[in-house]
């Protein structure tokens, strides 16, 4: 029977010592004895403490008995609970850029550095335990510290190769996306298929060698084998130093990789969007003025190209989630200095979106799962989704009504020079596709409280609410 107002982060499915639960509004963790007594010696250690102050590692408390709000069949199952800092909107690696990923990867081993330093190590090494407020990375599984054992080889080393390094290798040398591998397989790029990957001349790249043919063959040699190989380390005299060694030559390693991303049409948007200088403006203004009279606290820019005018949402509310298809064009939004720091820049498909999977379909879950938007931005979308990705109009717009109860869309016309591009080499199925067509089933669902035209007419800005939202319809 399922506990009345506790939901359970699918994400915890395979932590045997722990569980999360989301409880009016805030993020609790349930812990087994040993995790507990664990995170306690943890706590102790000013390294942690200087990883927390730093903002590394997400805010976290144990949550004394008597403040435990938790249902008594939750509480009854767990030795102890934390309460961690909410993180504003989770986001898993497959919707991360290049540089994101490699944030991240550069977190990662740096806490597993200072841990192994002072007598603890993290046990898994997963870019999931790891999220993004803002453009900054932090660190939100701290049972994953445990005490390290003298002997014992970093358990988390394989996996920190095939969820981080492999895709960041593919990525840099190859100039394959990693997303598609991130999103087909929950646990990353497997060793024998990063190999695969890989040619001979390959090999003499910086880490391929070492991180990706040695232990593919290593791999080949041990997986049918009985030979007890932590312990075959432990005899032969495996130590901290060891690890250390090799944690801090991949810190190199990962530092150095760079993705040389080639030039796209949307990336360039800046540069060549077809609007006068005074169009742009009103533009501006018209999404400047739309924002402020709605107020809404989380905001998603759907195609929202490098951000410009997601980051004149985020002067206007408290969390803005920027997504697009273009890779680098969310690269370049995440790697904007100057860029809010309340934008979170996610590659996102509106036609092939992040899915509900895993382990019964509840490990990951789509976007909409993970954040409500008081208000959606698409902004000269809508012909690519119709053109290009074939979605009949109705179908998005009933979509963005799903979403949204407060919408400021642009639409297109077939006289734009965008469309015209988008047609030329297509035969002309798209009779839905026409203002009147639009508006009448954007009619359906919103009341238009303003419009305004610009590119001599060729295109049209929308502002719009559900008629409930409006108070003056039925």
């Amino acid at each position: 029977m399922k506990t009345p107002n506790t939901e359970v982060n699918a994400g915890s499915f395979r932590d045997r010592d722990g569980r999360v639960y989301h409880f009016q509004g805030r993020i609790f963790r349930g812990l087994s004895a040993p995790a507990l007594d664990s995170y306690r010696s943890l706590t102790q250690k000013s390294f942690y403490t200087k990883l927390a102050e730093s903002g590394m590692v997400i805010g976290t408390r144990e949550v004394p008995a008597e403040q435990n709000l938790l249902p008594d069949d939750v509480k009854s199952k767990w030795a102890g609970f934390l309460e961690h800092d909410v993180v504003p909107v989770i986001s898993y690696p497959y919707e991360w850029t290049f540089s994101m990923l490699k944030a991240a990867a550069s977190l990662q081993l740096h806490l597993v550095e200072r841990a192994v330093s002072n007598g603890f190590t993290l046990k898994d090494a997963t870019p999931y335990n790891i999220q993004f407020i803002g453009r900054k990375p932090i660190f939100i599984d701290i049972p994953s510290f445990e005490p390290s054992q003298e002997g014992e080889p970093w358990s988390g080393y394989r996996q920190f190769c095939e969820m981080f390094l492999f895709p960041l290798l593919v990525q840099a040398y190859k100039g394959c996306n990693f997303q598609p591998f991130m999103r087909s397989s929950i646990d990353g790029i497997n060793v024998q298929t990063a190999a695969s990957l890989f040619g001979f001349r390959d090999r003499f790249r910086k880490g391929v060698m070492s991180h990706v043919w040695l232990q593919s063959k290593l791999d080949r040699r041990f997986s049918g084998s009985s030979e007890n190989v932590r312990s075959s380390l432990k005899s032969a005299g495996f130590n901290r130093e060891l690890i250390l060694v090799n944690v801090r030559k991949l810190q190199k390693l990962v530092k150095k990789l760079e993705w040389k991303a080639m030039g796209s049409e949307w990336g360039d948007y800046a540069q060549f969007h077809n609007y006068s200088d005074k169009d742009h403006l009103r533009k501006e203004e018209f999404i400047r003025n739309a924002i402020a009279a709605e107020n809404p606290a989380t905001v998603w820019d759907i195609g929202c190209n490098t951000g410009q005018f997601s980051r004149i949402a985020a002067a206007k509310c408290n969390q803005v989630v920027a997504t697009d298809i273009d890779h680098v064009a969310v690269e370049r939004l995440y790697l904007e200095e100057s860029a809010p720091d309340n934008i979170l820049p996610l590659l996102q498909n509106v036609a092939d979106p992040s899915p509900n999977w895993g382990w019964r379909n509840r490990e990951r879950s789509d976007l909409r799962t993970r954040s409500q938007p008081d208000l959606v931005l698409c902004l000269a979308l809508i012909h690519h989704v119709v053109i290009t990705a074939n979605i009949p109009l109705a179908e998005f717009i009933d979509w963005l009504a799903g979403l949204t109860d407060k919408l400021v869309i642009e639409y297109v016309s077939r006289k734009d020079d965008k469309v015209k591009t988008l047609l030329r080499n297509k035969e002309d199925k798209y009779r839905d596709y026409s203002r009147e067509s639009f508006e009448l089933n954007l009619e359906r669902h919103f009341e238009i409280r303003q419009r305004q035209e610009v590119n001599n007419g060729d295109r049209t800005l929308y502002s719009c609410v559900k008629p409930q939202e409006s108070g003056t319809l039925s």
